[in-house]
């Protein structure tokens, strides 16, 4: 095995980059799945020094649980957040989930999530000695199916088995399906069953965009315009505004919109919103995601290099045999959904600045 697998000639640093732990998951489930070995030993044998991830596939005689103290509670939370973070280098919708309510599957079939819509009227001052009016709350509870992010990508051998096995499978992994994620999550198309959540603008109309020829006095209407409609629900923020790149360097042109943890405003660019600027109160959004997405790896057989493959059992002109071009083909398949709790928690327009 030491002489198939290829250890980075580096000293690994203290502080390991954030996501670093889902990567190397991945990597070594992959690697598992090819050499017919478990992750445990891929794992031991590319980064010794990695003990929370020797932690995840550890073989002990005393199980651990998810409510154990100092085990496997921490580790647990650990990896939602490493999870989170690795795709959210990619894309801003993990950025919004993040802040959100963000749960996980836990091989959940689904989850159903109690969506209290707050409103002033449902609390008031009252006299001394009165009664308590009572109100009825609404609640709307919101059910989080677990879609999956899936794909299939093809390396090499030697791209697969060399020292940059973790860079190239984490390009080809997390990042296609972050953005992906980032897609499907800002869009207006509505769930499709058994295939993909409703994007979160689905049935929410468009904010008139500010028709002010001072471009700044404009950047300025719009901006209020959608923190202003979900300020209802967003309180006190954060409030994420999120545009594509173009858009991002103009406002940030324009104002001070550096935005940070503590801001009312956080800006993020995203490929994702075409031509429109979104505004999300992240207390709406209820999201599941997976911590530990089934990977597989095949070195036989014969794939249909297609992005849109016909049904199951045709064949298709781009045929390529995995075995005879000593290639590794590689599949994913990432449990991931979200639901907005409350509709007043996204507004968006189309500007018309630019």
């Amino acid at each position: 095995m030491n002489q198939i697998l290829q250890r980075p000639t580096f000293k690994e640093p203290l502080d390991l980059p954030p996501g670093n732990l889902l990567r190397r998951g991945l990597t070594a489930k992959v690697l598992a799945s090819y050499l017919k070995t478990s992750p445990a030993f891929i794992a031991a044998e590319m980064w010794p020094s990695d003990r929370e991830l020797a932690a995840v596939y550890k073989a002990t005689s005393t199980s651990a649980t998810t409510f154990t103290v100092g085990w496997a509670a921490e580790l647990a939370q650990k990896r939602v957040a490493d999870a989170v973070t690795a795709l959210g280098a990619a894309a801003a919708a993990i950025d919004v989930m993040a802040n959100g309510l963000l749960l996980s599957w836990d091989n959940a079939g689904s989850i159903f999530v109690p969506a209290f819509v707050a409103d002033a009227n449902h609390a008031g001052f009252v006299k001394e000695g009165d009664p308590i009016p009572v109100r009825q709350f609404v609640d709307t509870a919101q059910s989080l199916l677990p879609y999956k992010v899936a794909s299939i990508c093809v390396l090499t051998r030697e791209m697969l088995m060399s020292s940059n096995a973790e860079a190239l499978i984490s390009d080809a992994l997390v990042r296609s399906a972050a953005l992906a994620i980032d897609s499907a999550f800002f869009d207006a198309n509505p769930a499709v069953a058994n295939t993909r959540p409703a994007g979160i603008r689905n049935g929410i109309s468009a904010l008139t965009a500010s028709s002010n020829t001072d471009a700044f006095g404009a950047v300025f209407e719009d901006i209020n315009a959608l923190v202003g409609s979900v300020a209802p629900v967003g309180g006190r923020g954060p409030f994420y505004i999120i545009s594509g790149a173009g858009h991002m360097s103009s406002m940030k042109g324009r104002f001070d919109f550096e935005g940070s943890a503590d801001s009312p405003m956080i800006p993020v660019i995203s490929a994702g919103v075409g031509n429109d600027i979104i505004c999300v109160a992240a207390q709406a959004i209820a999201s599941a995601v997976d911590v530990d997405p089934d990977v597989e790896a095949a070195n036989a057989g014969v794939l249909v290099m297609d992005t849109a493959p016909g049904a199951a059992g045709t064949t298709g002109s781009g045929e390529k045999s995995i075995f005879q071009t000593d290639s590794i083909a590689i599949k994913v398949r990432w449990p991931v959904s979200w639901a907005l709790r409350d509709v007043r928690g996204v507004s968006w327009l189309t500007p018309s600045w630019k």
